[in-house]
């Protein structure tokens, strides 16, 4: 299964803020390459990045995929070539570390999660439901008495209902996230071919003596990536305060059954822990939310590095090192 961010529509916005892209394939391969630049004073470092990619599907093929990344970085005038391969799953990729190594490859600090939460639909509504933590079914199925309402919204005006409550997520937690400005643009290259939707839980505001008002409130909120094989949760914010009515639960809850009835086959929940991690590391708080609608975890290959201009890239690794330890 080849990741959204390999996508045409990944592409499409990409070009849409005025970065450079370069797809290619051939016979079991593919990749989407992102053309950066990143700036150390005087200094103009270019590297081609192709996030959650080369998509492969087999070791041959994977190294085939790499050749032709690092002709096109020659030819570019890239510096080197950063890469987080991605086969069909994972005894596909068995032998896929050893072999960049062998090839050249480093290990680097990860740019997107390198484990995933994911969810299997294919078994159907019924056993989707199932599979759930009894406490989310109920919470689902008890949203109308906490007057809370799941509606969608393909209109881009609408993202600052969804970072609004983004901003109280990175208050809570001492995290960094997307600003308004990206996820409308984000939005407005997605929303209208169909890959990207807007999930909104609403409630009404409460009086003084916990009276539902008539104005509207939404207390939750989530922006989708959508290909045909999979929806991923990508950016998402709620309302601590309304942690009662189960919104942000149900909300999830609706976004697996309609990606189910659509026709989908996964539901990818879009990083989590690693496994063995332990219940101190920053993520385990919202591993464990997204592990209780059911599912699988899913381990990638990581972020990985290789030079081809390698006088450059020496230079370039020690400004950058210079920098994360002032």
């Amino acid at each position: 299964m080849k990741h959204f961010m390999q996508s045409e529509a990944w592409a499409a916005f990409q070009r849409s803020q005025g970065n450079k892209v370069v797809m290619r394939e051939g016979d079991g391969w593919s990749y989407l390459a992102v053309e950066e630049v990143q700036v150390f004073g005087p200094a103009r470092t270019k590297r081609l990045y192709t996030p959650y990619g080369p998509s492969f599907e087999s070791l041959d093929a994977l190294e085939s995929s790499l050749a032709s990344l690092e002709d096109l970085a020659r030819r570019e005038g890239s510096v080197f070539v950063r890469v987080e391969p991605m086969g069909p799953d994972a005894e596909a990729e068995r032998g896929a570390s050893e072999l960049l190594q062998r090839l050249g490859y480093r290990r680097a600090a990860h740019m997107l999660p390198e484990d995933t939460w994911r969810l299997n639909l294919t078994c159907g509504r019924d056993a989707l439901l199932k599979g759930m933590d009894k406490s989310n079914r109920k919470r689902y199925r008890k949203l109308a008495d906490h007057d809370v309402e799941i509606r969608t919204s393909t209109d881009p005006e609408d993202i600052p209902l969804l970072t609004d409550l983004m901003h109280q997520v990175e208050d809570r937690n001492g995290v960094t996230l997307r600003d308004t400005d990206y996820l409308k643009e984000e939005a407005a290259s997605l929303f209208p071919g169909g890959h990207g939707r807007l999930y909104l839980a609403v409630t009404h505001e409460r009086d003084a003596e916990g009276n539902p008002t008539e104005k509207e409130v939404v207390v939750a909120a989530n922006f989708v990536f959508l290909d045909d094989d999979c929806c991923y949760l990508i950016h998402n914010g709620s309302d601590k305060a309304y942690s009662r009515t189960g919104a942000n639960v149900g909300m999830q809850v609706q976004i697996v059954l309609d990606a189910e009835a659509e026709g989908r086959s996964w539901v990818d929940f879009h990083g989590m822990a690693p496994e063995g991690s332990g219940p101190d590391h920053p993520w385990a708080g919202f591993t464990k939310f997204k592990q209780s609608f059911g599912g699988e975890a899913r381990h990638y290959l990581g972020t990985w590095e290789k030079p081809v201009r390698r006088a450059h890239y020496a230079v370039y690794s020690a400004a950058r090192r210079l920098i994360a330890h002032k």
